[in-house]
């Protein structure tokens, strides 16, 4: 997954930059990067000052992946929470909530170990790519299909 950003502060020290992520021009009838949402903000190193454009990319494949983890991991808590609560309880509506809230607890206690896991190893990081002094075109992007 790629996406274009503006700096909007960084550290020289750490080399740390916050991006502002908001659609160039160039992309807001395109959707080629499958993404229409408009704007986000991520902190990376990268080299770069104020006011420049990055390219950011997460390592392929890995964007599905972690949507999944956010959502799958959360959601079978769930369902498991409550089936269980559901059999042991016999059908108590009371204790089927109990489990549910059990089972969100546990996914988030498995979220988190899968978080520290995975928080930092290259092939799950997003990086920048590129940097643009100016808002990039649609050469530049890579993306000519307006």
């Amino acid at each position: 997954m790629t996406k274009f950003g503006q700096v909007y502060e960084y550290n020289e020290k750490t080399r740390i930059a916050d991006i502002h992520f908001s659609r160039p021009e160039a992309c807001t009838k395109c959707g080629a990067c499958g993404s229409l949402s408009q704007t986000g903000t991520i902190a990376l190193q990268a080299d770069c000052k104020v006011g420049d454009w990055v390219r950011v990319e997460m390592p392929e494949g890995r964007f599905l992946e972690a949507t999944a983890i956010a959502y799958v991991i959360p959601l079978a808590g769930l369902f498991l929470g409550i089936a269980s609560g559901w059999f042991v309880g016999k059908g108590n509506d009371g204790l089927a909530l109990a489990g549910a809230m059990i089972g969100l607890l546990v996914s988030v206690g498995v979220l988190w170990f899968v978080n520290r896991r995975i928080s930092g190893r290259p092939e799950w990081t997003p990086r920048v790519t590129e940097v643009f002094t100016d808002k990039p075109n649609t050469q530049e992007i890579g993306c000519d299909r307006l």
